[in-house]
């Protein structure tokens, strides 16, 4: 991890905040976020869902929004995907993020059996497993933009056979 310091005072004195510390990204390269971190949510952040300091509050949509993360979708999104209020793990424990990139339904979602369940038995059907939900962003909107996100086939040997909940999916 390094740390990159900006001059931003009148005398010239360097100093570094939480927002310029800086993580690789997928290429190895490291850059500042565009916006400064914070470590706790807001007040007003419902807490029951999951909060991730390198996205801005302000940048959350609800559920009126179409392209957003806990969204599956039945064809590829025309657009990228912006962060929602996903709920957090009831038992309090670590929640991931699935990305699923090639399946029946692609999207981000935080249950990893729903994940399996649109990419397994999916002809090149592909999901991958985040930290955190920018990390997850990053991932699936990246992939979208160079035309990796597709709508996969059932084979047949899983055709007519997947159960969504309490619906058999035909």
């Amino acid at each position: 991890m390094s740390v990159s310091v900006q001059d931003t005072s009148p005398a010239g004195d360097a100093k570094a905040s939480p927002a310029e510390v800086t993580s690789p990204d997928s290429h190895g390269m490291s850059s500042p976020p565009p916006y400064p971190v914070v470590s706790t949510p807001p007040s007003w952040f419902p807490p029951q869902c999951v909060y991730d300091p390198l996205i801005p509050a302000h940048d959350y949509v609800d559920d009126q929004y179409p392209l957003r993360s806990g969204v599956l979708f039945s064809s590829v999104p025309c657009g990228p995907l912006k962060p929602a209020y996903l709920p957090a793990a009831p038992d309090g424990s670590k929640t991931f993020f699935y990305c699923i990139t090639v399946g029946v339904k692609v999207g981000i979602v935080t249950d990893a059996s729903l994940a399996a369940e649109f990419t397994n038995g999916v002809s090149g059907g592909f999901k991958k497993k985040r930290h955190s939900h920018s990390a997850a962003l990053q991932y699936f909107n990246e992939d979208l933009a160079a035309g990796k996100v597709n709508i996969g086939k059932w084979r047949k040997s899983r055709r007519n056979r997947l159960v969504c909940g309490t619906c058999v999916i035909v």
